[in-house]
Parts: structure tokens; C-alpha cells; sequence
């Protein structure tokens, strides 16, 4: 109606009336204002007359020179179009999330005094040009007056029964409540922020990850077999997004299966060069850190600089594809979906970017016949800690650890005290294992094991069958 105003009350009004992709161009909103001079007496006079006239895709008023015209959402169509007014319809669904389209329509409405841009929408990711206006005309502090923004939701189906708008149905909505899968009922339904963030790490997995371990690595790995991995995420300095650069140290320790603590996630204070170094320095000397991920983006003097230090071996330069990324993060998310992952409240950053970080189907990029997710922040958030986390986990990708490892096994017994050993293979810790070195290796081992308090302890012999690794050499007497 406000459309239909501006056309028939101020002259020279250029409308454009927008859908979401080319099928919908004359079905949509275009179709309601055309309905409205078919059906509206008074309007329907103006067509009678002449006055007023219709097309297929276009609505004009030839004695003020106004036109109502329908496009699809395709920016170089509209690019360039000096406009008074547009209308969107459904900018959840254009492509892009609807950034392309609406640069374009806001460019083409800028040099127009009193000029407008009406749109009506489903919630949609938060990485999506509709949550930015929501956040920026609902800004706490600085909220931005030029944006009108209203927003209905409901809490449940009950409260969408009760509040929906006369025309909707309860009993049509709560037959779709059944129809449909609940997130996507939530989605469609009840408009729901929420339920449009395509969480990689929603509450319900994130929050059991969350806990007070010690971040003294030898004390945490109580005689288990680990490994620490190291990862950098590198801004340019004075970065005008507001992006840091970010280091982090992973450590992952074999309890039965492989755990991932992380040790360290942290900002280098103006992304300066000798920061890092001195930070992956430390990461070596104090955990002893192996492996190392550099994201590519601006650190080819850092990459350099491994090349002179102790874990160079381990070091790797990775870019951030697709591919690459989907890898990672699915390490990641599965080591925190089965309670591997445990990060320490204290990272309070990276557990801020983890709660909002989401993950998107857009079906544009392949990976044989399967479609690569994009994985993203929302808009006006960083994600800076969580990907110096994901690639200080992915340096550690190829190494599968033992639960306890020995580093080799020499045996000084005799007779039948050696093929009888649990150590050598036998089913018995013998006389002579009060004076052997490695049974009481095996010994301090067992008793981290049962530190730990497992719901079935072993004793030393089943431990030493079980769950004992030699990694060394192996000596018996001749």
C-alpha cells in the first residue's frame, strides 16, 4: 500500500519491486500491487480509464511520469537505476544472502531525496545483510534511526497459535508443526533468530566442553602419550575490521581415546612479527610444541622465520579453502560433538566465536559430488581465536597417539622369568621387576592410569597388555 501511495501521489516516482530470483518476478509482490488496480474500484477505474497502465511487468501513470517495475534479484540489472522507492520480498533467499541486491538497490536509491527501501523477510543467518540491519537499528548504544525494523517472533507453536494475525490458522499451524522437522517449523514459523544460525557448535555441544582443567601440560597428560600442535590466524596490522591476529596451542593426550585441551588462545597486541615469534617460541620451550599451521594470508615472513627453529620440520603454510577449512573444523566439531574437546573458561574469546560461528550449505563449491560447506561468522563478529585453534588441531591430523607409551623395553631377567614377563609378552610381573627400569616405567603409568579414576581399573598386568605401547626398542638376553 505504501507503494501503491507514492505512485499515485508524487510524480516522477521510479519503483522497483524486487524478487528473489527470476521465476518470482510477477508472482510476488509485483502480483499483489497489480491485484490491487485489477480489483480495487477506485483503482480499477484509474485502469478503466487509462490513467493507469498494466503490463505484464510494469505499472505506469504517463501524466506524472511514475512507473512500478519488476525485477529479480540480479544486481546488474539493477545497478545504475536511479530509484525513489524499492520492495524486496524474501531476502533470506536471494543469493549471497541478499549483499549483492541490496548494495545495488541501496546505491540506486541514495541520490534520491525522501527515497525508501521497504523489506519484508524471513530471519535469516546472522552471517546475512538482514541481521546486520537488525543489529544496527537495535544497537545499544548507537542504533541507527534511518532503519525501521520490526520484528515478530514467538516463543513456541502456542504462542504463534495465539498471536499469529488473524488469517493465519491455528489448526493449519499446528498440522504443520507436525509436518515439518521442528527447526525448520521454528525457522519458517515462528521467525526465529535462533533457528536461523546454522550453528557449527550450538549450546547443547559447546557447553559440556567448557571446563577447569590445568594448563600445565605434564600435570593435565599424567604419564599419557601427547602431542601439541600450534596454529596462527594473522591480521594486518590496524586492520579497519577490527581483526586480530591470533595465535593458539592444542594439545591432544591419548585417555583411551585421543582428548583435545586447549592450551593456549591468545592476540598478539598489533600483530607485530616479533610477537609471534616470541609466542611460538614459547608454545616450544613450555609444551613442547611439534607441529605448527600458518594460515597463509600475510605470514610468508613468518614461514621464513620457522625454517631456522627446532619444530621447522612440523611446520606447514595452509590455505584457507574450502576443502582445507572443512577439513579442519570437522576434526574440530567431531572431537567436541563426542566430549573430546575441552577448552578452559578462562579462553573467553574463543568461546565467544564459537558460540556464533555457523556453517552454510550454498551448494558453490564441490568436492567431487559432494557440496563443501562455507564456514563464517556472523556479521559484525571475528573469527580470528577459532581458526588459529582449528589449524593448531589440524598440525596434529597425522599422528595417532597410544594411550601410554614406553620408550623401549631392555630386559636383564632370567630363565623362565623372561618369556613369562607381561613385558615381554608372558602374563606375570616376576620377582626380578623390583630392579627392572622399565617395569617400573610400565609402574609409574599404571598409576597415572589409575589416577584417573577409571570406572573398571586394571590391574599392572592387564594395563601392560592392554593398553601399554612400546614405541622403542626391545632388547631381551641372549
Amino acid at each position: 500500500m505504501a507503494i501503491i501511495w507514492r505512485f499515485l501521489s508524487r510524480p516522477s516516482e521510479n519503483i522497483a519491486v524486487v524478487a528473489n530470483s527470476e521465476r518470482q518476478v510477477v508472482d510476488t509482490a509485483f502480483r499483489t500491487i497489480r491485484q490491487a488496480f485489477e480489483q480495487t474500484p477506485f483503482l480499477k477505474r484509474l485502469v478503466a480509464s487509462g490513467t493507469v497502465k498494466i503490463g505484464v511487468d510494469r505499472i505506469e501513470l504517463p501524466s506524472t511520469g511514475s512507473v512500478i517495475q519488476a525485477f529479480s534479484a540480479n544486481p546488474s540489472a539493477l545497478w545504475g537505476k536511479k530509484l525513489s522507492c524499492a520492495q524486496i520480498s524474501e531476502i533470506h533467499a536471494a543469493k549471497n544472502g541478499g549483499d549483492d541486491v541490496y548494495e545495488a538497490l541501496a546505491g540506486s536509491l541514495l541520490d534520491t531525496t525522501g527515497s525508501i527501501l521497504l523489506i519484508d523477510s524471513t530471519v535469516s543467518p546472522k552471517s546475512s545483510m538482514l541481521w546486520a540491519l537488525f543489529q544496527a537499528a537495535n544497537h545499544p548504544e548507537n542504533p541507527d534511526r534511518s532503519i525501521a525494523f520490526s520484528h515478530i517472533q514467538y516463543a513456541d507453536l502456542e504462542e504463534a497459535c495465539t498471536k499469529s494475525p488473524a488469517w493465519i490458522d491455528p489448526n493449519k499451524l499446528r498440522s504443520l508443526s507436525r509436518q515439518m522437522l521442528p527447526h525448520k517449523f521454528a525457522l519458517l514459523h515462528l521467525n526465529r533468530w535462533s533457528d536461523a544460525a546454522n550453528l557449527l557448535f550450538p549450546s547443547d555441544i559447546l557447553n559440556p566442553c567448557i571446563s577447569e582443567y590445568p594448563l600445565d601440560l605434564k600435570e593435565l597428560a599424567a604419564g599419557s602419550a601427547y602431542i601439541v600442535g600450534g596454529g596462527l590466524d594473522r591480521a594486518f596490522s590496524g586492520s579497519r575490521h577490527g581483526d586480530k591476529t591470533v595465535t593458539a596451542c592444542v594439545a591432544k593426550i591419548a585417555v583411551d581415546e585421543e582428548h583435545v585441551y586447549i592450551l593456549d588462545a591468545d592476540a598478539v597486541p598489533f600483530s607485530r612479527a616479533g610477537g609471534i615469534k616470541s609466542r611460538l617460541d614459547g608454545y616450544h620451550r613450555d609444551h613442547g610444541m611439534s607441529r605448527l599451521v600458518l594460515e597463509s594470508y600475510n605470514s610468508g615472513d613468518i614461514a621464513e622465520w620457522t625454517a631456522t627453529r627446532p619444530y621447522n620440520a612440523g611446520t606447514e603454510v595452509q590455505h584457507p579453502s574450502r576443502r582445507s577449512k572443512y577439513h579442519a573444523f570437522l576434526g574440530l566439531y567431531q572431537a567436541a560433538a563426542e566430549g573430546r574437546l575441552h577448552i578452559h573458561p578462562k579462553f573467553t574469546d574463543l568461546i565467544g566465536e564459537l558460540r556464533v560461528f555457523e556453517v552454510h550449505e550454498d551448494g558453490k563449491a564441490t568436492d567431487g559430488e559432494a557440496s563443501v560447506p562455507r564456514f563464517s561468522h556472523p556479521r559484525g563478529a571475528h573469527d580470528d581465536f577459532v581458526h588459529a585453534t582449528v589449524w593448531a588441531l589440524y598440525a596434529l591430523r597425522t599422528v595417532t597417539l597410544n594411550p601410554y607409551e614406553l620408550h623401549g623395553i631392555q630386559c636383564n631377567g632370567r630363565g623362565a622369568a623372561v618369556p613369562n614377563c607381561v613385558l615381554n609378552g608372558g602374563g606375570f610381573v616376576p620377582g626380578c621387576a623390583d630392579s627392572c627400569r622399565s617395569m617400573g616405567e610400565a609402574r609409574k603409568l599404571h598409576e597415572a592410569y589409575l589416577q584417573r579414576g577409571p570406572v573398571a581399573p586394571l590391574d599392572l598386568p592387564a594395563f601392560i597388555a592392554n593398553k601399554l605401547h612400546n614405541i622403542g626398542a626391545h632388547s631381551l638376553p641372549r
